[in-house]
């Protein structure tokens, strides 16, 4: 998953995490998922090269050109996005288009993929296997505090009747606890995140956590590493 860009970069690669994704995991082919990384797309310099977020500094053609490789490669016509505020505002989303200041998003619709950027913030996808409904979910240390990844299953709960013990979640990488502190102490996200998701009911051996980091990788952005830096991206989608 992280020996290099294959020929055509990442993209190419985000396949085969995709696919090792929906068989170690979710196994059901009836859901996409997986994790971008950095590579692959033909933005330069702090961006390099594929990265998919507007709001950073990029140039805006660049990030377009790397959203089209990203939606051809993966063969995706729909794709709805975050206006990633740092909360825990969770919304059902039915169409395409960006979601007005959100960290999570919801959906049962079948070729709705839901995308959340990050560059050290956990991206998460959660999938309920019975209900066949799909969410991300963008959880930074503002998002994790006001317990966004313990909300976003509630709200799966309460729109979708989705039950805690059909649910699977999925943490890409980000940064780890070891090198990540805050007033003064080391702060591991992923671990007080998975707490969350423990204490709605998900189980443990549900809940997969990638230990990567991203401050540590390079094949990755960072936002710890390089404050000028671009984003890489968590997807699922209902096929």
């Amino acid at each position: 998953m992280d020996k290099g860009p294959a020929v055509k970069g990442s993209v190419g690669r985000n396949k085969e995490s995709m696919k090792l994704l929906k068989e170690t995991f979710l196994g059901n082919s009836d859901v996409l998922a997986g994790f971008t990384n950095r590579h692959g797309g033909v933005s330069e310099a702090a961006f390099h090269s594929l990265n998919i977020a507007l709001h950073v500094g990029d140039n805006p053609d660049d990030v377009e050109k790397n959203r089209e490789i990203l939606m051809d490669d993966l063969s995706l016509k729909h794709i709805s996005w975050m206006e990633q505020v740092h909360s825990n505002n969770i919304k059902i989303v039915n169409n395409a288009g960006v979601v007005a200041k959100s960290d999570g998003i919801i959906t049962n619709k079948i070729g709705l993929a839901l995308l959340v950027m990050v560059a050290d913030c956990i991206p998460m996808l959660f999938f309920d296997r019975v209900q066949k409904v799909v969410a991300v979910a963008h959880a930074g240390r503002e998002g994790s505090f006001k317990n966004i990844a313990g909300k976003t299953a509630e709200e799966m709960q309460n729109a979708f009747q989705s039950k805690p013990e059909d649910m699977l979640v999925s943490f890409g990488p980000s940064i780890q606890g070891s090198c990540y502190k805050f007033d003064g102490k080391y702060l591991d996200l992923p671990q007080l995140n998975k707490e969350q998701l423990l204490n709605v009911g998900i189980k443990k051996e549900n809940i997969l956590a990638s230990t990567v980091c991203t401050h540590c990788n390079k094949d990755y952005f960072s936002y710890s590493r390089n404050s000028k830096t671009g984003r890489f991206a968590g997807l699922i989608m209902l096929k």
